[in-house]
């Protein structure tokens, strides 16, 4: 750009760095001879660098300062001291230096001076020869303290030794790191700041009182930039989360499901009885659920009955059942859900549902259970689930359902392999292919309902469901590699703001 259209176009915050850009080097020093806002002075300089003025690189600068331990040392003398003064003074044993210096600080003690090679510790404590050379000056670690704060880039080599000694002990030195920018300027920069600035009145608005007096034929306006850079204006947006649920939302509605809605804090009958799993099931235990210290009610008397009969004996649904006495005390413990399918048994539940030629239901929500975290596991979750009720089901039909469904989002590398569920018969684990990763990664749960966990609900026909972890299909379509890359605090506040929406494929 022309010299002199750089200096025509030049905003009062550029005008104002304009004279020290040769006497600076950082942005902090701008600011403070510019007497800008830093801020206002960082403005000034990336307006600058788009007009090739010059060059801006960030620089990271280490600062070394004391810690809580090292302010409280510098002022009642290092451990290793205090119990060299103390020693040499007759606390010949361990106990009489712990009384002295206390316990803690004794044993810190202690270990600095024999590295030094300054005490014996044999059945008493004595000092050797040499410490009296070693302690009649500072040792290099209290003068290392008196020169602080000081950049870590400026230590020397004998005391990037000392740095480290003090680093490894309890907060005695801290490093801290602050940002900078440094700024180098171009050819045309070099150029520039030879030039003056007009003496004419830089201005950078027209107002009504220049019209009216004829004053801005003797003014000088300032050229706007449109390719400058501004600052990015953040604003409120769908969480990734929010937007992969309304995606699932949209493809169970397009395939013909009704969405039904149940509550977080379930009693273990909607949650674990009613779908047939025994009372002395592994995922009943308190390692794997976040059970609440209260009870809840349990539904209508007959359900009640028909359940606890497929528990004890199988019903009338030809199944031997458990053999065991079923608790109605153990059904009315409230639990946080370990599942959504504990919705979908509320709506078993209905006299609407049993009226229905065929039903097609789905639900999502967020769901609880004491896992450890990984990269795949979080204690807490979103599942999204549907289930299918209709005359001559099979297991064909569920593969099918689970291969359109997904075949909606782009993902059409799948398999099935047979698993276990106490409440389905056949179960299926459906799996797809990553090709990022280069294996195969687990998607699905599902099954047909056996008949012992529908029968006490009159269903009279074949239902087929499965149920998703919605973080991990989000995984699938963000491409991302942990679950807590999406869901939590650790999540990358940039990322939030700029990923993309996923789209119908």
């Amino acid at each position: 750009m022309d010299i002199q259209k750089i200096l025509s176009s030049l905003h009062p915050l550029e005008r104002a760095v304009f004279n020290h850009l040769k006497d600076c080097k950082r942005l902090s020093e701008l600011s403070k001879k510019a007497e800008l806002q830093p801020v206002e002075a960082m403005r000034a300089l990336e307006w600058l660098a788009n007009k090739g003025v010059l060059e801006l690189e960030q620089e990271t600068i280490k600062t070394i300062e004391l810690g809580e331990n090292g302010k409280f040392y510098l002022e009642n003398k290092l451990p290793e001291r205090k119990a060299f003064e103390a020693i040499k003074n007759g606390a010949d044993t361990i106990s009489k230096l712990q009384e002295k210096l206390g316990k803690q600080e004794a044993g810190i003690a202690i270990g600095q001076l024999k590295s030094k090679k300054a005490v014996k510790v044999d059945d008493k404590l004595s000092l050797t020869k040499e410490s009296e050379k070693i302690f009649e000056k500072d040792l290099p670690e209290e003068e290392f303290l008196t020169k602080l704060p000081k950049k870590k880039s400026e230590l020397k080599k004998d005391e990037t030794r000392v740095f480290e000694s003090l680093y490894k002990r309890k907060d005695i030195i801290k490093v801290s790191e602050q940002k900078d920018w440094l700024y180098k300027l171009t050819d045309t920069g070099k150029k520039l700041v030879k030039q003056k600035l007009s003496k004419e009145d830089m201005v950078d608005n027209l107002t009504p009182q220049m019209i009216a007096d004829g004053s801005w034929k003797k003014k000088t306006f300032r050229r706007y930039d449109v390719n400058v850079k501004v600052p990015k204006i953040t604003g409120g947006r769908r969480h990734p989360l929010t937007a992969v649920i309304n995606l699932l939302r949209e493809i169970f509605v397009e395939m013909g499901f009704e969405e039904m809605q149940g509550p977080w804090v379930e009693t273990s009958f909607w949650c674990m009885d009613s779908m047939w799993i025994p009372q002395d099931h592994p995922s009943r235990e308190v390692q794997d659920t976040f059970y609440l210290p209260y009870k809840g009610s349990l539904p209508d008397k007959k359900i009640v009955e028909k359940v606890k009969a497929v528990h004890e004996h199988g019903g009338e649904c030809g199944s031997k059942g458990y053999g065991y006495n079923w608790d109605p005390e153990v059904a009315k413990q409230l639990l946080l859900r370990t599942h959504t399918t504990a919705t979908t048994y509320r709506y078993f539940g209905l006299e609407d549902i049993k009226e229905r030629e065929r039903a097609k239901f789905f639900s999502v929500g967020r769901v609880f259970r004491n896992e450890a975290i990984d990269a795949t596991h979080l204690p807490e979750f979103h599942q999204i689930e549907g289930f299918v009720m209709d005359d001559g089901l099979s297991l064909k039909d569920l593969m099918g359902m689970i291969k359109a469904f997904y075949a909606k989002m782009g993902i059409h590398k799948i398999k099935f392999k047979i698993t276990y569920n106490p409440y389905t018969e056949s179960s299926l684990e459906a799996m797809y292919y990553d090709e990022k990763r280069e294996k195969w990664l687990e998607l699905i749960n599902s099954g047909v309902f056996r008949p012992e966990s529908v029968e006490p609900y009159d269903l009279n026909k074949p239902v087929i469901a499965w149920g998703i972890g919605v973080e991990r299909l989000a995984m699938i379509l963000y491409e991302l590699d942990k679950l807590r890359d999406i869901l939590g605090p650790t999540c990358d506040l940039s990322w939030l703001r700029k990923y993309k929406i996923p789209i119908r494929k």
